[in-house]
């Protein structure tokens, strides 16, 4: 019971580790000809962080690779101001991910919490099975809209995830009990799916010590058919100072 009450405890502190002004923030991919773009802020609104601003925070700088059939390779990631860039020749059915993390601290009174935040991004080029790639991961389930969410490599049960698409259209969903869902995809264009999943067990990364780790995953995908979405908002990159 009281290892029960713990462990509630140290998962709503984990909750608010990053809270504030980049507390509904994630990455996601968006593909280019020679790579792709690894952005950081909120899909549905088309906010996207800048540096100098609240993409600065993202150190170290995240790490990428390509996912094939082959096997994976890393590819190279820079920061530029609005985004990060990532650098690799990409086949027709090759995923990319990355990740980011890092260790932040939040003190509420004499208490200081710190959390392992481990930012990561999926693209995928088509909704072929795939094998996951990453610690907490979403992969297609090898039909359009049919998707499921691994941690640890294993199906996670009841994840509470936000399927948006670029026009600020977003749905709530649930995984079953074997870690699947199938939703609809009513609109073209490009779509992000996010999940978020609180781990309490403390550890260690590097020489930093953990109370628990936040996970916040997210996999991007476009649409070919389908009605047309209402108009995407502009893009909106605030102009931040970054308080460390």
């Amino acid at each position: 019971m009281h290892r029960s009450i713990a462990l509630f405890a140290v998962a709503a502190l984990l909750s608010l580790g990053l809270a504030g002004s980049a507390s509904a923030h994630f990455l996601w991919v968006e593909p280019e000809a020679d790579g792709a773009r690894l952005y950081f802020g909120e899909f549905e609104e088309n906010l996207r962080e800048a540096s100098p601003g609240l993409l600065d925070r993202l150190t170290p700088l995240p790490e990428a690779k390509l996912v094939a059939s082959s096997g994976a390779k890393p590819l190279k990631v820079e920061k530029s101001p609005t985004s990060f860039v990532i650098t690799g020749g990409r086949g027709p059915t090759d995923s990319i991910v990355a990740e980011q993390v890092r260790v932040s601290e939040r003190k509420q009174g004499d208490k200081v919490t710190r959390t392992l935040g481990r930012l990561a991004a999926r693209y995928v080029p088509d909704f072929s099975e795939r094998a996951p790639a990453l610690t907490l991961d979403i992969v297609p389930a090898g039909k359009p809209g049919a998707f499921k969410v691994v941690y640890k490599d294993k199906p996670l049960p009841k994840a509470k995830l936000e399927l948006i698409n670029q026009s600020g259209w977003k749905r709530e969903l649930r995984t079953d009990e074997q870690g699947a869902l199938a939703v609809a995809l009513p609109w073209k264009g490009n779509y992000v799916i996010e999940v978020e999943h609180l781990d309490p067990t403390a550890g260690t990364q590097g020489t930093e010590a953990y109370d628990g780790v936040r996970f916040v995953s997210t996999l991007s995908f476009k649409v070919a058919d389908g009605g047309e979405a209402p108009p995407t908002p502009p893009v909106f990159t605030p102009k931040r100072e970054m308080n460390r």
